[in-house]
């Protein structure tokens, strides 16, 4: 095989990578038009009062969006676009500009999701920043990973740290974007960009943003009463091949992406990353399935907690 050949082939890969990629992740993106009555107060991303436009994208099914607090920040009306065409109204669920994360939600159901992905990134892997910038569809620009752990001091803005360095090109309208992996899944959020820095562009790492949807998750899955088992978390896919070897039939479980100290769920041992199937023997696929249950416990009851944990079905007994 000649070099021209071989080069060919690479070139080949290359693209075949970065498309697929995108064909993925891309009808879970979505355009988010602002109307605001005043400015953001932050530097890094400056924007007059009266309208504004970001990227953001689904997370789940049931309409929950993923973008930057800074898109969001001071607006009286948010509307999204999703990719088949379709604008919703949509409500802030929560948000914490110190990481520049929000959470949105329209009023639709069985939407396309965004995987969020699990695996570590390194240096020099290739990645993709995906958004709808200016309301052009929804567009791709490929790089790498530069660097992990950075920090970003602007004057005038709040301090970040721990994001994802890429070289990527990364412009205001797809701030709030995921940044993905070669496989389509979910490893960052786009929220900055340094325009003398030749395209140098950053991203909220997933860690980052999983421990938002948790804070947020708790908070409103806490039961009246101060019933509560502990933990926030979210709807995650199974694995088809865990599925088949411990025979379950769900398709979906709840990840624990926060355990409370002191709370239930710590008092029974469950951690980080269990995934929750059941609760006294009812299936939980979301948050929502789990809140309900707590909900009919009184204090001091006893809920059985089904879960997945390193390849295996467990179970525990939490006391609420």
């Amino acid at each position: 095989m000649s070099t021209s050949e071989r080069d060919a082939l690479a070139m080949d890969a290359y693209s075949h990578a970065v498309t697929t990629a995108a064909e993925l992740v891309g009808p879970a993106v979505v355009r988010i038009d602002i109307e605001r009555d005043m400015a953001p107060r932050s530097g890094r991303y400056p924007s007059p009062p009266g309208r504004g436009l970001g990227s953001g994208f689904i997370f789940a099914s049931d309409g929950q969006i993923l973008t930057n607090a800074h898109v969001v920040e001071h607006a009286r009306r948010i509307s999204v676009t999703l990719a088949d065409g379709r604008t919703f109204a949509a409500g802030l669920i929560g948000s914490d500009p110190a990481v520049d994360v929000a959470v949105l939600r329209i009023g639709a159901d069985h939407l396309p999701v965004a995987e969020l992905g699990r695996q570590v990134l390194r240096v020099g892997q290739l990645v993709l920043a995906v958004g709808n910038p200016y309301g052009l569809n929804w567009t791709v620009t490929a790089g790498v990973v530069s660097a992990i752990g950075r920090t970003l001091d602007v004057p005038g803005s709040p301090k970040m740290v721990n994001l994802i360095q890429t070289d990527t090109s990364i412009n205001p309208g797809n701030s709030g974007g995921p940044l993905v992996d070669s496989a389509g899944r979910v490893v960052g959020m786009t929220t900055a960009m340094l325009p003398m820095a030749q395209g140098l562009g950053f991203s909220v790492p997933l860690d980052t943003i999983k421990a938002v949807l948790a804070h947020i998750t708790q908070k409103r899955n806490a039961a009246p009463g101060g019933v509560s088992l502990g933990v926030g978390g979210m709807s995650v896919t199974l694995d088809a091949t865990l599925r088949r070897t411990l025979k379950l039939t769900q398709q979906q479980g709840m990840e624990i992406l926060e355990v409370r100290p002191q709370g239930p769920a710590e008092r029974a041992e469950l951690k980080r990353q269990d995934i929750i199937i059941a609760a006294d023997g009812t299936p939980i696929a979301e948050p929502r399935d789990l809140q309900r249950i707590v909900r009919d416990r009184m204090h001091s009851e006893k809920i059985v907690i089904t879960f997945l944990r390193g390849g295996k079905q467990r179970k525990v007994t939490a006391v609420l």
